[in-house]
C-alpha cells in the first residue's frame, strides 16, 4: 500500500497529547497555530495506511505502544501526529486503543472503533487492521469515482460561465459603443445578451448575496433533521443520481456488515454499527428499526424485502441465502465487491448520458454568444452591400 507521506512532523505535533496539554498556556501565535491544526482534516487515505502499518507492526511482534509511537511520526497531518501520540499515551497508562479512538469521534467512524474493540477481545487485531485497511481503501477509491464522474460537467460549465462573461463584460460593450457612434441599431439578439450582460454586470452584487443567502438557508434547512430527510428522500428519487446513492449506500452496508461480522460482533450489534456509517437518513433509520427487529428473532433478508425502494431483491436473496446457511459474512462480502461493480457501472452510464447534455448546453450557449457578436457585423456588411 503507497505511503500518501513521509514527511516528519515537528517534535512538538509528536509530543502533544489531547487533554494533558494546555494551549491557554502558550503563546498568541502557537495557539493561533494550535486553533488551525485541531480543525483541520484527517483522510481516508491516512487512516488507512495508519490501519496497514499498525497492523504490519503488531503481526511483527512490535508492542502496540511503540508502534503508535513510531507511527506518530509517520504523517505529514500534525493534527493526526497528535491524536496517534495521544493513543499511544493512553495505551501507556492501560486504556484500550478502542477508547482511545473514541474520544475523537470526527476521526474515526464507529464502525472502525467497533472493528478495533472486537479484534482486542479476541485477540486477533493485527488481522482485523488489515482487513480495515482495505476496507477503507476500497470506499475512498468509490469516493475518488464518484468525485472524478462530476468534474468534467461542472469543468466545462465554469468554463462556459467564464468565457460566456468575458464576452458580456468585454466584447459586447465594445461593439455596442462602436456602432452607437456609427448610430446603427443593433440586432435584438444582441440587445438582448447585452441588456442581459449588463444587469448582471450591475447587480452582481445583489447576485452575489442572494446566492449566498439561499446558500445557507438550504444549508440550515438540510441541516435539520425534517430537511436532512427530505433531502435524501429527493436524492433517492432524483434522475440519475439516486441509482449511484442507492448502490453506493447498499454497497458501505454490506461491506461493513461483512466485517463486522467476521470480527466476530453480534449480528444486532453489527446492523446498529453499520447504521452509524450510512451517510442517507432513510437507510440509518431503516437499519435502526431492523437492529430491533433482529434482536426479537426476526430475520434480515424478511425485513429487508418489506424496503424494495431502499435494498434490491438480489440483496435480499443473498443474504436469505447467507442466513440459511450461516455464511452472513462470505455473502456480505461478495454482494459488496459487486455492489462497488455495479457504483463503477452506474458511474459510467451518468457520465455517458451527461456528455450529451452538457455538449447541448455548451452548444447553444455558444452559438447564442456568436450569433450576438457576429449579428451585427452581418448586417452592417448588408447595408453596406
Amino acid at each position: 500500500m503507497a505511503n500518501p507521506s513521509l514527511s516528519k512532523p515537528s517534535e512538538k505535533e509528536v509530543s502533544v497529547v489531547y487533554g494533558v496539554y494546555n494551549s491557554s498556556a502558550q503563546s498568541f501565535s502557537v495557539r493561533t497555530n494550535d486553533f488551525f491544526i485541531d480543525r483541520k482534516k484527517v483522510s481516508v487515505q491516512e487512516k488507512s495506511y495508519f490501519y496497514h502499518l499498525l497492523g504490519v507492526m503488531l503481526d511483527a511482534g512490535i508492542p502496540i505502544m511503540r508502534s503508535l509511537k513510531v507511527l506518530a511520526k509517520k504523517t505529514e497531518n500534525p493534527r493526526f501526529a497528535r491524536i496517534v501520540n495521544t493513543m499511544a499515551y493512553d495505551v501507556e497508562r492501560g486504556k484500550l486503543l478502542s477508547l482511545s479512538m473514541s474520544k475523537f469521534p470526527d476521526v474515526f467512524q464507529e464502525s472502525e472503533i467497533g472493528i478495533v474493540r472486537s479484534g482486542e477481545s479476541i485477540g486477533n487485531l493485527a488481522k482485523l487492521l488489515f482487513k480495515l485497511a482495505k476496507q477503507s481503501q476500497r470506499s475512498h477509491l468509490l469516493y475518488l469515482k464518484v468525485r472524478g464522474a462530476l468534474i468534467y460537467p461542472t469543468t466545462v460549465l465554469i468554463a462556459l460561465l467564464i468565457s460566456g462573461a468575458i464576452v458580456v463584460r468585454i466584447v459586447i460593450p465594445r461593439i455596442d459603443e462602436f456602432f452607437t457612434q456609427a448610430h446603427f441599431e443593433l440586432p435584438v439578439l444582441t440587445q438582448f445578451v447585452l441588456t442581459f450582460g449588463r444587469i448582471v454586470v450591475n447587480f452582481s452584487w445583489l447576485i452575489v448575496i442572494l446566492a449566498v443567502f439561499f446558500g445557507l438557508l438550504l444549508s440550515f434547512y438540510v441541516g435539520t433533521e425534517s430537511g436532512r430527510r427530505r433531502y435524501d428522500e429527493f436524492m433517492l428519487s432524483a434522475p440519475f443520481f439516486s441509482e449511484v446513492i442507492r448502490k453506493l449506500n447498499v454497497a458501505r452496508f454490506v461491506q461493513i456488515l461483512s466485517l463486522l461480522i467476521e470480527a466476530g460482533v453480534p449480528i444486532h450489534e453489527a446492523i446498529r454499527i453499520s447504521s452509524g456509517a450510512m451517510t442517507n437518513t432513510l437507510y440509518k433509520d431503516f437499519l435502526i428499526s431492523l437492529k430491533g427487529d433482529v434482536e426479537r428473532g426476526e430475520k434480515i433478508a424478511d425485513n429487508l424485502a418489506e424496503a424494495p425502494f431502499l435494498f434490491p431483491e438480489t440483496v435480499v436473496a443473498m443474504i436469505s441465502v447467507g442466513e440459511s446457511s450461516g455464511q452472513i459474512a462470505a455473502i456480505s462480502e461478495k454482494l459488496a465487491a459487486h455492489y462497488e461493480d455495479e457504483v463503477e457501472s452506474a458511474l459510467e452510464t451518468f457520465t455517458t448520458l451527461l456528455e450529451p447534455i452538457v455538449i447541448v448546453i455548451v452548444g447553444v450557449a455558444v452559438g447564442v454568444l456568436a450569433l450576438a457578436l457576429l449579428g451585427p457585423i452581418f448586417s452592417l456588411s448588408s447595408l453596406v452591400s
